[in-house]
């Protein structure tokens, strides 16, 4: 343990630095100034008492010293090294976030917390907060103008307080614009004070969950709330248009919130993974295969209306994609819509597993694009329950084949399909139909011959 020589005089000026901060009268020893430091929280109990600088010099141990400058950066959060004559400025420098504000806390777990109270702190169990920013409680008029827009990024996750509700926020828009990583929101029923929330959730392309308790808002505007929002999922499935507004913050079919206690909730996730030898693996499992290189990972809400392209975990690799794989498992989920599952995946020339999907009702552009598919088996999969086949395979000009049971058969009613097979210029029934543009409507996705000219054909048992 190092030793050395150091003017008393800096004790003093380190011990009056102290007091000045805490209003305090205590005398410290070298030893006990790291604690001292600490403990300071802006508040201060009376006059400080200030002693006069002490004569002479002292030995002390190196450790003393880096006590107080590791309380100092705990205290100030910068990374400063400190000399010992530099360390009563740096004490005295020292500021705190006090008073009632609103706030948002950037916390160490990728959280960011927005409450209402007297003094910096945060609700979050076990919180490390790494910075932290003073709302405007008027709100913001860009997304730049936020003070934690270059740390838009680091955000995983938002919870908003319940003393938010006493905050008198009057505009939540922008509030957490190109929070791209945003995962989730918690607590959003607190914000009944906001009239505004235009372009509030612009491009939080990963935002999966609103939650709320209930939400009785004051909200007047929702300008392209929730535009970018690919992989949003109310409670009941609703996943929302690019111009939906704040008339869907609600839980019925065509709300954006879910209820945290699940008692609503009738959301069901599965994983999607993709190996590095090109198969994407859709399955119940939570965890990869062992042994399999892994490219990317991530879930999708089976019963999800996901109405556009690129809310995939998948999909920045969808040109890795080269099977298809939707495992024995898929089978425990009784309502699945396939909407956009593949659009656009060139690469892919083989899927199985079509007869593992329950319950299929939506499959709009399901394999629209996927022109490297020459045939496809749709065998084991219950057609009964369809409703909408826009486009399902438009697109796939290569498509040859579509294989079925011979007692395909789709619902009397209730069941529609724009252009279901457009462009599929190579398609080919099994009683020989052949494409025609004036045959690219759903009432074509028959057995071939069977009632009708049809493009699938009968699969022998």
């Amino acid at each position: 343990m190092a030793v050395g020589t150091i003017q008393k005089s800096v004790f003093t000026d380190i011990a009056n630095a102290i007091r000045v901060q805490n209003g305090g009268t205590d005398t410290y020893l070298p030893s006990e100034m790291a604690a001292a430091v600490l403990a300071l929280d802006g508040t201060q109990a009376g006059t400080p008492y200030q002693a006069v600088a002490a004569t002479g010099t002292g030995v002390v141990s190196d450790s003393v010293f880096d006590a107080i400058a590791d309380a100092i950066r705990a205290q100030n959060g910068l990374a400063e090294t400190y000399k010992p004559s530099e360390m009563a400025p740096a004490i005295l420098a020292l500021s705190w976030d006090t008073g009632v504000k609103i706030r948002a806390l950037l916390l160490s777990d990728g959280t960011l917390e927005l409450n209402y109270r007297d003094g910096r702190s945060s609700s979050v169990p076990g919180a490390v907060i790494l910075k932290a920013w003073e709302v405007d409680p008027a709100g913001y008029a860009s997304a730049g103008a936020r003070p934690w827009d270059d740390d838009k990024l680091s955000v995983t996750r938002a919870v908003i307080d319940e003393d938010m509700e006493s905050s008198a926020l009057a505009s939540a828009a922008y509030l957490f614009h190109g929070c791209e990583n945003l995962v989730e929101v918690e607590g959003f029923g607190h914000l009944v004070t906001p009239t505004n929330m235009n372009q509030m959730f612009v491009s939080c392309a990963s935002l999966e969950t609103i939650w709320a308790d209930s939400f009785y808002g004051s909200v007047e505007s929702g300008t392209l709330m929730f535009s970018g929002c690919r992989r949003l999922v109310g409670e009941r499935g609703y996943v929302p248009e690019q111009t939906d507004d704040h008339l869907n913050l609600h839980f019925e079919s065509t709300g954006v919130l879910t209820h945290p206690d699940g008692s609503e909730d009738e959301r069901e996730w599965f994983r999607c993974f993709l190996y590095a030898d090109g198969e994407l693996v859709l399955t119940a499992a939570m965890e990869p295969e062992a042994g399999r290189g892994l490219v990317s990972s991530g879930r999708l809400c089976a019963n999800a209306r996901y109405n556009s392209v690129g809310y995939q975990p998948w999909y920045d690799h969808r040109d890795d994609v080269e099977a298809v794989g939707i495992a024995a498992d898929m089978a425990t989920y009784d309502h699945v819509n396939t909407n956009y599952w593949f659009y656009g995946h060139q690469a892919v020339t083989d899927v199985t597993g079509m007869g593992n999907l329950h319950g299929v009702r939506e499959m709009q552009h399901t394999f629209n694009s996927c022109t490297g598919l020459t045939e496809i088996d749709l065998s084991g999969l219950d057609p009964s329950s369809l409703e909408d086949l826009a486009y399902t395979f438009g697109g796939c000009g290569s498509l040859v084949t579509i294989w079925a049971d011979a007692d395909w058969a789709l619902p009397a009613s209730g069941v529609s399909g724009f252009q279901t097979f457009y462009q599929c210029a190579s398609l080919v029934g099994g009683a020989g139909t052949t494409y025609a543009s004036s045959r690219a409507g759903y009432q074509y996705m028959r057995i071939d011959g069977a009632g009708g000219a049809g493009y699938l054909t009968a699969k022998s048992s």
